[in-house]
């Protein structure tokens, strides 16, 4: 019933955008934007050797706002499907820059943090579902390919939460934009803080009296929105600081994974 839900879905946002299952004489694949690393390499994944896949923005950037360049317009226009999340506000922009003559602008309806496993799961089968549609003729090789590559996620998850077993009740304040992530492993995160700029004198000082009536051990900064931006927070808490990713690095989901696990386990000693 789900599929069958989602699909209906699609046909739908198909029409209302100008999109079409895909069938394109001057291509032999699908071809893909996406927005992000965490879109473009499950589509890469699930994709295999049947799509090609773009992904517009660094994994490092900070993916909120954005400001639209030539070339991403261009990539926009040389594809049959253009992938985004539901936040990314500048898409709206992009669809008038790159025009929406026989492409489709999806957004991704899988809610919460893609780096938590099951989540990142869940995102995998909507995008499969979509490269099915468009591309009914290789639906079962998507399927295929997103089977195996939930079921290394789902291990990756299992063996994530193995390593972060000491990780519960341990109390941290953390990036707003990692803090699910971090309780979907234990953690209690006690308060929370944005970008660099919002993090002003008295924000500070408001951390530091809640980090220090709750015993606060860590610091966790999100690598997107600012490496050392909690760094004056731990010094005064004489707490530990950990900096994980909230986007996949390095091409694979499973190894961002582990890295932010080591990270993490490291700061738990």
């Amino acid at each position: 019933m789900k599929k069958t839900i989602l699909f209906l879905v699609l046909v739908l946002s198909a029409a209302q955008a100008g999109g079409a299952p895909f069938s394109d004489p001057n291509k032999k694949k699908l071809t893909v934007a996406a927005t992000t690393s965490n879109i473009g390499e499950i589509a890469k994944a699930v994709g295999g050797d049947k799509v090609d896949v773009e992904i517009m923005l660094k994994p490092l950037s900070c993916p909120s706002n954005v400001d639209i360049t030539p070339s991403m317009a261009q990539r926009v226009s040389k594809s049959n499907l253009i992938l985004s999340h539901k936040w990314e506000k500048w898409v709206d922009k992009l669809k008038r820059e790159g025009g929406e003559r026989v492409r489709l602008f999806k957004q991704a309806e899988t809610e919460g943090n893609w780096m938590i496993p099951y989540i990142h799961i869940r995102a995998a089968e909507e995008i499969m579902n979509m490269l099915s549609y468009l591309d009914i003729d290789n639906a079962k090789y998507y399927e295929e390919k997103y089977t195996r590559y939930a079921y290394n996620v789902r291990f990756a998850g299992e063996e994530a939460r193995k390593e972060l077993a000491a990780a519960y009740g341990v109390k941290v304040i953390s990036n707003d934009k990692i803090r699910d992530f971090l309780e979907s492993f234990g953690f209690e995160v006690v308060a929370v803080y944005g970008k660099p700029e919002d993090l002003t004198a008295k924000k500070l000082k408001s951390l530091i009296t809640e980090g220090k009536k709750n015993n606060v051990r860590i610091v966790v900064d999100n690598l997107q929105a600012g490496a050392s931006t909690g760094r004056e927070l731990a010094e005064n808490l004489d707490a530990k600081q950990a900096v994980i990713s909230n986007f996949v690095l390095g091409g694979s989901f499973v190894n961002t994974l582990k890295d932010n696990v080591s990270r993490l386990k490291q700061a738990l000693k």
